[in-house]
């Protein structure tokens, strides 16, 4: 019976190392997710920020090779 106990007792804190790890990383991505989402913002903001960043037709330039 004791050696039982002590089997569950192993796994229990094998267990809540694995936990302690998972949730590590999940805050490792939220903290990711948080930065890449500021940076789209921010490009979103540039984008709009910018009149045009095409060229009309008429002020396109054809390759050198025409």
């Amino acid at each position: 019976m004791e050696k039982r106990l002590e089997n569950l007792e192993l796994k229990l804190m094998d267990m809540e190392m694995t936990v302690e790890q998972l949730n590590s990383v999940i805050v490792d991505q939220q903290q990711t997710i948080e930065r890449l989402a500021h940076k789209v913002s921010r490009f979103e903001q540039q984008l709009q920020a910018t009149d045009s960043p095409l060229a009309s037709l008429s002020e396109e330039v054809p390759p050198p090779h025409y």
